[in-house]
């Protein structure tokens, strides 16, 4: 039984972690223009296809990959609330909080910090610049579940049934998943138990589960609408499935590793973590604001360092602790992210794909706390916490700075102006490329049905703009004859 007082710390902690993440996920969630495209408008247009009973997806359409578990979670809502891009985020934003106080509860049971200390470190998962906020928030198919199918390994590691499928489903639904996996058998490797019986035994039983799993979804996807409502898996452009696309992204030229981990540390890192000075717009964000601060990224790299030298001399001084093990686990599993990422990009890294490199936060969080458990002093620690402290309340600005911009003069997306510009014109069919043919048909409420010219990702869409294509009009991000202007940019041209 916990004693009242830490009961009572414990929900204020939570209450406090809850807070600051609908606080920081306002804009992203709340205003539908704030960071929207057709990524996410294709799992939009899943999920009302599911709550209208029009398909079935297993995967996203188009592809052999990636599981269609965003779809699925944001059906029902749909049903509830209608289809738009706020009813598309809320399960991402319950995900978020599932994410924060699954790291609360964890570090203190197993770690043993106080709620309070466990808060400090987690707060570079809860409060994220906004370029990383929006990432959590980016209903792109898969990009924040994996930290949350990371946890759920770990918190199911002694029960091969769930932990396994949680690894099948995680695995199809982003490879990424299998970096927890990866990291757990190391953690159990280290300590001598993988290879004991019992080892063994949970984790076969765990790999078989997650292959009937991956047995299962490949039998499922035959009954599946692969490319929306009335087609099949045969409709997929793209046949290959998350194993062989795994395969394809492993880079084996060690000569680009330098380069890589360079760009990683200098460019990825710094954007990851909001310390480099860049505008919101760069990141796709509807915003004039910016991020970072001019010599954050030192700060950062401190408070890293710091926090890694004391650690180390702990261990290397005391010995191995069972409490270590989850700090450890978190660690792992963003080193092996960041390595993965730096393998599978083979040293090409920008700050256009951060999407494909998130578990580094955990990583962090992971050593921050386990620098508080094992920090010598409190001088110490309250060093550590004051800077891990500045280099937060680098992104709480940013946070603030955007909020009050979409406060007081929110912005209209480019998307939100066509689809004004269309329908009070009376048009109903459009054809345009990927980028704005699937925004506007999701913003509209498939009100207006805009076909790809490019990439084909629905083909009834494509189906039925064929059919109507005298009274199609094409929307160009260039002028054509007898066009004229429809939003900067964007031109209404013959079809």
């Amino acid at each position: 039984m916990p004693e009242p007082h830490t009961a009572r710390e414990r929900g204020i902690v939570a209450a406090v972690a809850v807070g600051l993440i609908l606080l920081r996920s306002a804009v992203f969630v709340f205003w539908e223009q704030s960071h929207f495209d057709s990524d996410q408008a294709i799992t939009g247009l899943m999920a009302k296809h599911l709550s209208e009973g029009r398909a079935w997806p297993v995967f996203w359409y188009g592809q052999n990959y990636m599981l269609a578990v965003e779809a699925w979670l944001a059906a029902p809502v749909f049903l509830i609330a209608g289809a738009s891009v706020t009813t598309l985020k809320l399960p991402l934003l319950a995900i978020n909080v599932a994410i924060a106080l699954l790291l609360l509860r964890t570090l203190e049971r197993d770690v043993g910090l106080r709620p309070a200390a466990a808060l400090v470190p987690v707060l570079f998962f809860v409060l994220p610049a906004p370029a990383t906020t929006s990432l959590f928030l980016f209903a792109n198919g898969g990009t924040v579940e994996p930290l949350l199918y990371v946890l759920l390994l770990w918190l199911t590691r002694r029960r091969p049934a769930w932990c396994g499928l949680i690894l099948g489903i995680g695995f199809l639904h982003r490879e990424f998943t299998i970096y927890g996996f990866a990291a757990l058998l190391a953690i159990e490797a280290g300590r001598g138990a993988l290879f004991t019986r019992e080892g063994l035994r949970l984790r076969l039983a765990m790999l078989r589960t997650a292959v009937l799993v991956w047995l299962l979804v490949q039998w499922l996807k035959h009954f599946s609408s692969g490319a929306g409502p009335g087609t099949s898996i045969a409709d997929v452009y793209r046949p290959r499935d998350n194993v062989l696309e795994l395969a394809d992204r492993v880079c084996l030229n060690l000569s680009t590793a330098p380069s890589g981990v360079w760009r990683l540390v200098t460019e990825h890192w710094p954007v990851l973590f909001g310390t480099k000075v860049q505008l919101l717009s760069e990141f796709g964000i509807e915003s004039a604001a910016s991020q970072g601060m001019t010599g954050c990224g030192i700060l950062l790299a401190a408070t890293i360092l710091l926090a890694a030298g004391v650690v180390a001399a702990r261990v290397a001084r005391a010995g191995w602790r069972r409490e270590f093990d989850f700090c450890a686990y978190l660690v792992l599993v963003g080193l092996i992210s960041a390595l993965g990422y730096v393998a599978g990009r083979c040293g090409e890294i920008t700050y256009l794909l951060t999407r494909y490199e998130l578990l580094s936060v955990l990583g962090v969080a992971g050593l921050g706390a386990w620098f508080l458990a094992v920090a010598p002093s409190r001088g110490l620690r309250r060093t550590w916490i004051a800077a891990a402290g500045a280099c937060i309340a680098v992104a709480v600005w940013a946070h603030v700075v955007l909020l009050r911009e979409y406060v007081t003069a929110a912005p209209v997306s480019p998307k939100q102006m066509i689809v004004r510009h269309l329908e009070a014109r009376g048009m109903r069919y459009a054809i345009a490329d990927y980028w704005i043919a699937y925004a506007v048909t999701f913003l509209s409420q498939e009100r207006l049905l805009v076909a790809s010219s490019d990439f084909v990702r629905i083909r009834e869409t494509e189906r039925i703009v064929k059919e109507h294509l005298d009274e199609a009009v094409r929307l160009s991000r260039s002028p054509c004859v007898n066009g004229r202007p429809l939003v900067a940019g964007v031109y209404l041209c013959d079809p």
